[in-house]
């Protein structure tokens, strides 16, 4: 869409949860920083949330080096193991799924209950050693950094809350079930917008406790919006072409795992691609307006580009399913979902030949639309990175 007006050109980039499936965004970013071969990050304003904050944290901390920030991101995701994000000894699932258990039934009786069935020290450790905290101040007062979003979804609450930080003229906001605060980011934000509902324990932040970013977010793009974004890239982590056969009919009915495997696929991905359509038929219909209608809008127009897998990717995981940890094998098992259709394997499975097919599987998708990217992100005469 062509833009009327020369307001500064901010860039946003949107990345939403998925789990493992989050590979699949190293390998896009990878391919982008090939395309625009510039040092300085093409992307203003940085959103994450869930498996997105993750990757989010550092290409906006690194905003001054965006080869570097996809370099290391490519080079942290290639060596992560489940073992990386989450217990996968006996003794400590055990543990933590009988305290989550008598949590749930004797609440009374269970001292110290993680409140998850997995206990995800390891990805705390893990954000607190990545996470560098003067790197991102030093991006947002050169400039080179608009905007980084971070959402949680607050139990105490009952709504999304971005948590942001950015330039001054950037106003905190309430809608419906949706809260904008300003605040210093760091780890414990990240780990809070990751950690997923039932399997990891709530995250406490100033009293409150939050979950998974994409649980409670209905209107993922609106952070970008809200922050200055006028051109939005976002990378999926769902095919959005694929529509069940009839030989994927189910002639059972689905385990509490098949159940778990959709409910994930509907937090990560659905809010998502819903508020994508509705962000073009805004476009759609502003572009029918008069000139005076359009500049009496509350409404701007807002460029826009989805990059998502050309591949189902719960096929990958099938793949290698067997690559998960004995005890997650044993879990999945006891829940119905052992060599299903790959939806729950492809979201928890945090292991080296998954990941590195995503990540390739992502940079190829990416460069097989470069010429399109680098028309969206308008390289001449627009970057000056």
């Amino acid at each position: 869409m062509v833009e009327e007006h020369r307001d500064p050109i901010r860039t946003a980039l949107v990345l939403q949860g998925g789990g493992a499936r989050g590979a699949y965004q190293v390998g896009v970013l990878k391919a982008l920083a090939q395309i625009c071969d510039k040092r300085k990050s093409p992307f203003q304003i940085v959103c994450g949330a869930s498996a997105g904050a993750i990757n989010a944290a550092p290409i906006a901390v690194m905003s001054q080096d965006f080869q570097l920030a996809t370099h290391h991101l490519e080079e942290l995701w290639r060596g992560l193991r489940c073992s990386s994000i989450y217990e996968t000894r006996t003794l400590r699932i055990l543990l933590s799924g009988s305290r989550w258990a008598g949590n749930l039934i004797f609440r009374f009786a269970s001292l110290g209950a993680t409140g998850g069935i997995l206990d995800n020290s390891p990805l705390q450790r893990l954000l607190e050693r990545e996470f560098n905290r003067p790197r991102l101040e030093r991006a947002l007062s050169s400039g080179a950094l608009h905007a980084l979003c971070i959402t949680a979804s607050s139990y105490t609450q009952g709504v999304a809350v971005t948590f942001f930080e950015g330039a001054t003229g950037i106003s905190q906001w309430q809608r419906a079930r949706r809260l904008g605060l300003r605040t210093p980011i760091g780890p414990a934000h990240l780990l809070a917008s990751s950690a997923l509902s039932f399997a990891f324990a709530p995250v406490e932040i100033d009293g409150n406790y939050f979950g998974d970013g994409s649980l409670r977010s209905t209107s993922p793009l609106s952070p970008a919006i809200r922050t200055g974004a006028n051109r939005i890239l976002v990378i999926g982590t769902r095919d959005p072409w694929h529509q069940s056969t009839t030989d994927e009919m189910p002639t059972m009915p689905p385990t509490f795992g098949d159940i778990a495997g959709h409910a994930l696929d509907i937090m990560f991905n659905d809010n998502l691609e819903a508020d994508y359509e509705r962000m073009q038929r805004i476009n759609e219909t502003l572009t029918l307006m008069s000139e005076d209608d359009r500049q009496k809008s509350v409404l701007r127009p807002i460029s826009s580009l989805l990059l998502a897998p050309s591949k189902d990717l719960r096929e990958v995981a099938r793949v290698h399913a067997d690559d998960l940890p004995r005890t997650i094998r044993i879990l999945m098992k006891t829940i119905g979902a052992w060599h299903h259709d790959g939806r729950l394997e492809s979201y928890l499975m945090f292991e080296p030949a998954y990941v590195g097919d995503l990540i390739d599987l992502g940079y190829e998708d990416t460069l097989g639309r470069a010429e399109e990217v680098r028309m969206f992100l308008e390289f001449d005469g627009r970057d000056s990175g």
